[in-house]
């Protein structure tokens, strides 16, 4: 199977349905479905980096503004269009940091692009407890393992094909892509690897199942995937129960088993600059839990990874352990759920055991509504770095996160949401040489959303 670059068609073919319908839509009446369907919204944002690495005495980071426009209509229930524009600017950079942390282009400015350009062909609502949706063209997706990315001053987007569809319990979906337009990119590109090769394309598929039984339990059973051609394929599964006990208490466990493992000449086992990846195969075992007891939230997991890496050390050098990697190409974002992974470092070497306990309190009940705010701690252990010597030194990591989300009332601010992450990850002596890398990293978003139409 061969696609040409780019999928043109398919962003040309939106693109163009989308001016036409526009245009057209000039000689309607008032009261036709086009105009009644049609909806124009977006986002403003302003958001903060501080990122800094104590190793290298480095900060990364900047204070950016951004704006997103959604426009999107329907002609009858069948066909949709949709465009979205986006724009990031640079409000305040300081001259000693070297990289914005990807909240501008490469070049530490700002950017703006057509982010979405999609036509949508839809199942009629006259279908109960069923409905499937095919999209075209450029457009945020997240379909099995193919993920995007909104944490920064803009989203990420696919072009290719996106296949959704719900069966009364049963969810799937199916995707094709073969260019990305990263977070902090203007255009779409091919994918690539870390030399620079390109990659066809990715697929990815899942499918959701949710069994209910009595009394408000439920199972949910979940597969996802993804085969980036000559690169990886990775497999993940969950199984997650929830029950409630009582009123006000929500108890749910689980269990997920990720692996992805090489597929083909572009793999080369390393990653930017060298750092070591795993040889062919990595997998990681993970049980997670949570509590929800009236406005509390207590959540826990325990995640073991193998990533067998053949990197050795060299010169005067420590080599971390290989380490499980989740994305389909150097260019790309992989979906990555799992809990023990704090907001400044991931904890997926091989070998190691990581572990995570968190709280959250919803201030929903008190004068402070709209506010939550919660803690996690994250412990690593069982890994080994290699020193000049060829000794192994076993070593572990921590991490100290810290979150608040304040949503303003409706009454006041409806559409604003402020948030903010930190987090503090601290290692021992032979893995920070290794990585070199202990970090200091404050993150804070102020969002608005908005409806004109």
């Amino acid at each position: 199977m061969h696609l040409k670059s780019g999928l043109q068609p398919s962003a040309l073919l939106a693109s163009g349905l989308w001016t036409a319908a526009v245009l057209s839509s000039e000689s309607l009446p008032d009261n036709s479905s086009f105009i009644s369907n049609t909806a124009l919204g977006g986002k403003l944002r302003t958001v903060y980096y501080d990122v800094h690495n104590t190793v290298k005495d480095s900060t990364l980071g900047a204070w950016t503004g951004g704006l997103s426009l959604d426009l999107s209509s329907s002609l009858g229930e069948v066909v949709g269009l949709g465009a979205s524009f986006y724009s990031a600017v640079k409000l305040y950079m300081p001259e000693e940091n070297a990289y914005s942390y990807q909240l501008l282009n490469g070049d530490n400015e700002g950017f703006s692009k057509l982010g979405q350009a999609y036509i949508e062909v839809k199942l009629p609502s006259t279908y109960e407890d069923r409905s499937v949706s095919f999209k075209a063209g450029r457009q945020n997706l997240r379909t099995g393992l193919i993920s995007g990315s909104s944490s920064r001053t803009v989203p990420s987007n696919w072009n290719g094909y996106n296949l959704k569809g719900t069966i009364e319990n049963l969810k799937i979906g199916l995707a094709l892509v073969d260019q990305m337009s990263l977070r902090n990119q203007a255009g779409f590109h091919s994918l690539t690897n870390f030399s620079g090769e390109k990659i066809d394309y990715i697929i990815g598929a899942e499918a959701i199942y949710t069994l209910q039984f009595s009394h408000e339990r439920e199972l949910r059973l979940k597969y996802r995937n993804a085969f980036a051609k000559e690169f990886l394929q990775a497999h993940n599964g969950d199984i997650l129960f929830t029950t409630y006990a009582g009123q006000n208490l929500k108890i749910n466990l689980g269990g997920s088993y990720y692996q992805t493992q090489k597929s083909g000449r572009l793999w080369e086992g390393t990653g930017w600059g060298g750092s070591p990846l795993f040889d062919d195969k990595a997998s990681v075992i993970n049980l997670h839990g949570g509590l929800m007891a009236g406005s509390w939230h207590f959540r826990a997991g325990v995640s073991h990874f193998k990533a067998p890496s053949s990197a050795k050390a060299s010169g005067t050098h420590y080599t971390p352990p290989g380490a499980y990697y989740y994305d389909f190409g150097a260019n790309t974002h992989g979906t990555w759920d799992i809990n023990t992974s704090g907001s400044a470092e991931d904890m997926l070497y091989d070998g190691e055991t990581a572990w995570m306990m968190g709280l959250a309190y919803n201030f929903s009940e008190s004068w402070l509504k709209g506010l939550k705010a919660g803690y996690a701690f994250y412990y690593g252990s069982g890994m080994e770095v290699s020193a000049p010597d060829g000794q192994k030194i076993a070593v572990a990591e921590r991490e100290h996160d810290i979150h608040l989300v304040y949503a303003f009332p409706k009454t006041v601010l409806e559409g604003l949401k402020f948030k903010l992450k930190y987090g503090l990850y601290q290692n021992d002596k032979a893995l920070r040489k290794a990585i070199r890398k202990e970090e200091n990293d404050l993150r804070i978003w102020l969002d608005y959303d908005f409806q004109i139409f």
